[in-house]
């Protein structure tokens, strides 16, 4: 019975630590109450401010241009994940908020010049990824912390007067480095076209078993750095995990289409799982099995042969850790 017991209190120790959420960064406090300290990467700018708040009345913001330079977040009292990567539905939740810019004309500026600059947050010993979503810069790798020089440098563009508020240009891709008190960095990028942009504020779930390399660390956070694939600025409104084990749903725009031969039609894809980033892909023809003909929410499809085609969408997990929804459309093609 004394077995029976201790196993049933450490299980329930264990579910208890899974859902409890684990502050970061909050925006209630400021970041010396939170003993956080703000620091640029690179050329990149970082700090504290009251012109925009999730809650309360503070948010961090940082300005960035590419993926070597934005801002660094650095916790006084690390935060340690240990005992939530063994559930794939526990994420570092963050929300964010991309800002207007201004002109180099301004006196903000651009976030840097084009040469010159501060380290960059370079690869690990052991080496990381060679580049982000489609082509980004080289990741951060599970090894020991490695500093090197940024991609070309760079000195910032104070500018010149008041300055005009423009739109910033689209940031696509955010870039997370995570240090852990161990000395490893550890990476993931999150596409931000797939973050419901139509909303002021974000919310990015960043699951914890994605994150490249941080299966290698001793996974207690010390610092969360921040840059994107573009120059821009953006606000981090809160940071604290979160357990998301929303099922992935959706649904398409037609059921079923009665065309002629050579018409163009357009297809739409809606899907929801939670904070999950999400990949829609296409097949046009269920009779070779399912197959990615396309990707993409929205498409314009041209069907140029008669006859009588299932269409199937698929909206998946970004990273893998969701059971896919799929979902079919007939299409018949007159000839």
């Amino acid at each position: 019975m004394k077995r029976w017991t201790l196993i049933t209190l450490g299980a329930l120790a264990a579910s208890a630590l899974q859902a409890q959420s684990l502050v970061v960064y909050e925006p209630v406090r400021s970041v010396k109450e939170q003993g956080i300290e703000l620091k640029g990467w690179g050329s990149g700018r970082i700090a504290e401010t009251d012109e925009a708040a999730f809650e309360g009345k503070f948010s961090v913001r940082i300005s960035t241009r590419n993926y070597f330079q934005g801002g660094r977040i650095l916790l006084s009292k690390p935060v340690d994940l240990s005992g939530m990567v063994g559930d794939k539905g526990n994420m570092l939740m963050l929300i964010m908020k991309p800002a207007a810019t201004t002109s180099s004309s301004s006196g903000v500026g651009n976030p840097g010049g084009e040469r010159g600059g501060g380290p960059g947050m370079g690869a690990g010993e052991e080496g990381g990824s060679r580049g982000g979503p489609r082509g980004g810069g080289p990741g951060a790798g599970g090894g020991a912390a490695g500093v090197g020089g940024g991609p070309t440098g760079g000195g910032s563009n104070p500018g010149a007067g008041a300055g005009t508020p423009i739109e910033a240009a689209e940031m696509k891709n955010l870039r997370v480095i995570v240090t852990t008190t161990d000395g490893k960095k550890s990476e993931i990028y999150i596409p931000l076209t797939s973050q419901a942009a139509g909303e002021e504020w974000r919310r990015l779930g960043i699951p914890l078993q994605a994150i490249n390399g941080f299966d290698k660390t001793n996974k207690i956070i010390k610092e969360v750095a921040f840059s994107a694939d573009s120059t821009g600025t953006f606000f981090i409104g809160e940071m604290k995990t979160s357990n998301d084990s929303t099922p992935i749903s959706g649904s398409v725009n037609v059921r079923e289409l009665n065309i002629g031969l050579g018409s163009t039609v357009d297809l739409a894809g809606s899907g929801f799982g939670g904070a999950t980033p999400l990949r829609y892909t296409w097949d046009f023809d269920s009779t070779d099995g399912i197959q990615v003909d396309a990707e993409g929410q929205f498409l314009r499809q041209r069907f140029r042969k008669p006859g009588t085609f299932v269409v199937t969408l698929t909206i998946s997990d970004l990273y893998g850790l969701k059971q896919p929804f799929s979902t079919t459309l007939t299409v018949t093609v007159n000839p």
